[in-house]
């Protein structure tokens, strides 16, 4: 739990102490009041009321299917509602006398009723709300205990996003945030996620480099494949890599609320990223750097006012429009990690690009303005991967997906070619959202430039521009070469990490979501059209 235990909690605390549950055993070497008292961090880690962290603080010491020790008996209800309050003395009441499996299965969303282990008089059946409530209980119970025999990570992570389903449409109970970010994820990605991570901690070499960022790329929400990437990236001399793997690790366990790899406590593994984001040169300890919050009330709020304006919009572009995010037309590139990247390995990234065939170029597409021709090549395009151009981009590749970088349906990751005299009229992006940064590949001699707001700018080639593209900005190439640019969609800094993890995750659900509607009417036109030439 928090060092700052509030004060009903520090009193159950020497309440569970006072019943002998630091000397129960609960496996693997740990105590009930271990595993009660974690539970009980992970539920405030993600965000959850006050009521339900107390419930998660004593949720198993009436017993439970699968844990048979009672370290209070069920007639001492009163007791443990004084104590605890009444709302999560009930909860923990029906955690133990809940079967999991119907529970599990959503028996509770159409039954009138769900079986019940316990031979007590219990006054009401539980609520809808109640059910949600011991739903998202069971998913941090589940979060806390889940691992391997020797500590390393288990599976458990498909599961608790199946749980998380069964709270969509609940008016009670907020699923915790990652669960949207594995919209898409199954059980075979699970276990190559973690297959990938344990050969990944097995090699010191740059194949164990490969495993851990495949396992970093497949899992996008657990924090221990980035750590371990930070810290090889540190040994390898590689400190703006180092940094940006430990931010991504700060921000996966800020938002998960727990280790993966249970061989390392939370807090253990904050420790070691403020270690990774510290300079090797910086000198002595420093104050360690708290984790924001991922349930803090104004980013949430936000974040909800922005899906707010879907509604009643029109199909106008207002319902792509950010609350309260500052917007100026030029940005510095010293403020991005990617910008040190790319323009560190320009020359790399330029012999890959150069030498793109023609078949990997396509017309731009958008309805945008221009005389002349431009074309493009995506990387990733609207939350999709390009593969034959990542994997013609090695070095590219690497930068984009080891930055904070869009790689949702909100931005765009390309090569963009202006053919001589080729003119792109004034427009606005769709989204303020993001920026947008152009590294500059080729830029000819003459006439060549970009607009934003009111001023103009010139590419440099291995330099970057960034820019928010909500801004009116036109971009034109009045010479006789052609003029190359790298461009990569970037979260607005303004956006906390935790109202990226909640678009990531809205953009991933619309995405899949989109995904299935057309499978779904695909199949439906395919089966209509049998029917039609079926015999009479």
């Amino acid at each position: 739990m928090s060092s700052h235990e509030e004060p009903v909690a520090a009193a159950l605390v020497a309440f569970l102490e006072s019943e002998g549950a630091a000397g129960l055993p609960h496996g693997r070497g740990r105590t009930l009041l271990d595993h009660l008292r974690e539970t009980c961090a992970i539920v405030q880690r993600w965000g959850q009321p006050v009521w339900l962290q107390r419930a998660a603080l004593i949720h198993s010491v009436y017993g439970t299917e699968s844990y048979a020790p009672q370290l209070v008996s069920t007639a001492r209800r009163a007791e443990v509602a004084a104590a605890a309050g009444g709302q999560a003395e009930r909860l923990a009441y029906l955690f133990s006398a809940t079967p999991r499996r119907p529970l599990f299965a959503g028996m509770h969303l159409w039954a009138r009723a769900l079986p019940s282990r316990s031979t007590d008089d219990d006054s009401d059946p539980p609520t809808r709300s109640e059910l949600d409530a011991l739903v998202l209980l069971h998913m941090a119970n589940l979060a806390e205990q889940a691992r391997s025999a020797d500590g390393s990570p288990g599976l458990w992570l498909a599961q608790i996003r199946e749980l998380a389903d069964l709270l969509i449409d609940s008016g009670a109970i907020t699923p915790p945030l990652f669960t949207a970010q594995l919209a898409a994820f199954d059980p075979a990605e699970e276990s190559l996620a973690r297959r990938a991570y344990l050969d990944g901690i097995g090699e010191g070499d740059a194949l164990g480099t490969s495993a851990l960022a495949l396992a970093a790329a497949i899992c996008p929400v657990v924090p221990e494949p980035c750590l371990r990437l930070a810290g090889s990236a540190r040994r390898d001399g590689d400190e703006p890599s180092a940094r940006s793997w430990a931010a991504q690790a700060r921000r996966r366990l800020g938002v998960l609320g727990t280790t993966w790899d249970k061989r390392l406590s939370f807090e253990e593994c904050t420790a070691m990223i403020d270690g990774l984001e510290r300079s090797p040169n910086e000198a002595g300890p420093r104050t360690p750097r708290t984790l924001a919050p991922p349930d803090d009330y104004a980013t949430r709020r936000r974040f909800h006012r922005y899906v707010e304006g879907f509604d009643g919009d029109g199909g106008s572009s207002s319902g792509m429009i950010y609350p309260d995010l500052p917007s100026r037309p030029w940005h510095d590139p010293r403020d991005f990690p990617l910008v040190g990247y790319l323009e560190t390995h320009f020359e790399e990234i330029r012999e890959e690009i150069t030498a793109l065939g023609e078949t990997r170029f396509q017309r731009e597409s958008e309805r945008i303005g221009r005389t002349g021709d431009w074309d493009v090549a995506f990387l990733y395009e609207r939350g999709r991967r390009h593969d034959e151009v990542c994997v013609a981009c090695p070095v590219t590749t690497h930068g984009i997906e080891t930055y904070p970088t869009i790689r949702t349906m909100a931005g765009l990751i390309y090569v963009s070619r202006l053919r001589a005299e080729t003119h792109v009229a004034a427009h606005r992006g769709p989204t303020n959202l993001r920026v947008r940064c152009h590294l500059a590949v080729k830029v000819p001699d003459g006439d060549c430039a970009l607009r934003v707001g009111e001023e103009t700018r010139r590419w440099e080639e291995g330099k970057c521009l960034v820019f928010d593209d909500y801004f009116e900005h036109e971009a034109w190439n009045h010479s006789a070469a052609d003029r190359i640019v790298l461009i990569v969609d970037l979260w607005h800094p303004a956006l906390s990490a935790t109202e990226v993890a909640l678009l990531e995750g809205l953009h991933g659900y619309a995405f899949l979501h989109a995904r299935r509607l057309g499978r779904y009417w695909a199949a439906n036109a395919h089966a209509a059209e049998q029917a039609r030439h079926a015999p009479a």
